[in-house]
């Protein structure tokens, strides 16, 4: 088998943590204090993460849904470790939702979005196919263009003349209660919980031991740009018109205007809502069918595609009526808290206690053999 590399290993996190996160903006519902809300997040999402690399440290060669299995035993941990690929394929739907929404509001308001939305499919299926290694190569290509394509409109914003700093504040007008609530959990959970996926792609890095750098310089660089565009957006809308706004940075790259000359460029911003949308569908629904086969060994990988991308489909275009429900109801009231939370969260915090105390008596039990 092939291993992925380093690079290729931060190629992946970094657009898995992109994602959709980045078309709705970091924590905009929480208005010109969403940057603080994005620091606050970034420091616990990568405590955090460094906390599921330390479970695999302590089950070497094992992915995610073996660990659980092997610490809580089969009759505890299999249950659990099947929760897993599930709300994987459900997140997968969900993104599907997001780009049924964004295609009509945006460039393409006359396409149904069930034709587009039928032709990713079909992309990211063939991408299965194709199986992880082949599309990584093309990931190693996005994420420098990605960045370019970043940098290029952060330049041209600056020079458009349209930000204003002094909207930055009142900083924390309504005191740390709405920022901490918005951190904990939904901040920690959305992209930085989630990355709990690259739990099954962590095995088959060439050097497992060495993930540690690429997958937190990654979840930097990805914060980062969050970050960015968050005060990009409250110094240029302000915070009111940020916290309502349904796709800030697609709003905000329609805001470029170098003397009437270089004008509107959210058709690049819909080309990179569309790349990072794509590896993070093919991110989640890799790594649930990856786990669905670990846990059920006799399924075949070719009608395990085919039915989880009928699912997926199906699914995302009847998960919510519209995109304010979809944001507001199912994400943060539902999912969040009753699905993210225990198994981004409070699962993984009681199998690392677990595997924890087993590894010091191993440890323990190795050293007084060894004397």
């Amino acid at each position: 088998m092939i291993k992925l590399t380093s690079y290729q290993l931060f190629c992946l996190t970094f657009l898995f943590q992109l994602g959709t996160t980045v078309i709705f903006g970091f924590a905009a519902a929480t208005g010109r204090d969403a940057w603080i809300v994005t620091l606050i997040s970034t420091l616990s999402g990568m405590a955090l993460i460094s906390m599921y690399m330390g479970i695999m440290k302590m089950n070497p060669g094992l992915s995610l849904v073996e660990w659980y299995p092997r610490q809580f035993g089969k009759w505890i941990g299999l249950p659990i470790a099947f929760l897993y690929p599930l709300i994987f394929l459900f997140d997968a739907a969900r993104i599907i939702t997001d780009l049924r929404d964004l295609i009509p509001t945006t460039i393409l308001p006359q396409t149904p979005p069930i034709v587009i939305i039928i032709l990713f499919m079909l992309i990211v299926m063939y991408a299965l196919y194709l199986g992880l290694h082949n599309v990584t190569r093309v990931g190693e290509i996005m994420v420098p263009f990605i960045l370019i394509l970043f940098i290029i409109e952060i330049t041209f914003l600056l020079l458009s003349k349209i930000i204003l700093p002094s909207l930055l504040k009142p900083i924390l007008w309504d005191g740390w209660h709405p920022v901490l609530k918005a951190a904990f959990p939904e901040g920690i959970s959305q992209t930085y919980g989630e990355t709990i996926a690259m739990a099954m792609i962590w095995t088959q890095v060439a050097r497992p031991e060495k993930i540690w750098k690429p997958t937190l310089i990654a979840t930097l660089l990805a914060s980062l740009s969050f970050l960015t565009f968050d005060l990009l957006s409250i110094t240029i809308f302000g915070g009111v018109l940020f916290e309502r706004s349904l796709y800030p940075f697609y709003t905000l790259t329609g805001m470029v205007n170098i003397n009437g000359f270089i004008t509107n460029l959210n058709p690049f911003a819909v080309m990179y809502f569309f790349i990072t949308a794509f590896f993070k569908l093919f991110l989640k629904m890799y790594t649930g069918l990856a786990a669905l086969q670990i846990l059920i060994p006799f399924l075949g990988k070719r009608h395990l595609v085919w039915i989880s991308t009928l699912c997926v489909l199906t699914l995302g275009m009847v998960l919510s009526d519209n995109i304010a429900e979809h944001i507001y109801v199912l994400a943060i009231k539902q999912i969040t808290p009753y699905v993210w939370v225990p198994l981004f969260i409070i699962f993984p915090v009681l199998l690392f206690i677990v595997s924890s105390i087993r590894f010091w008596i191993q440890r323990r039990q190795k050293k007084q053999t060894s004397g």
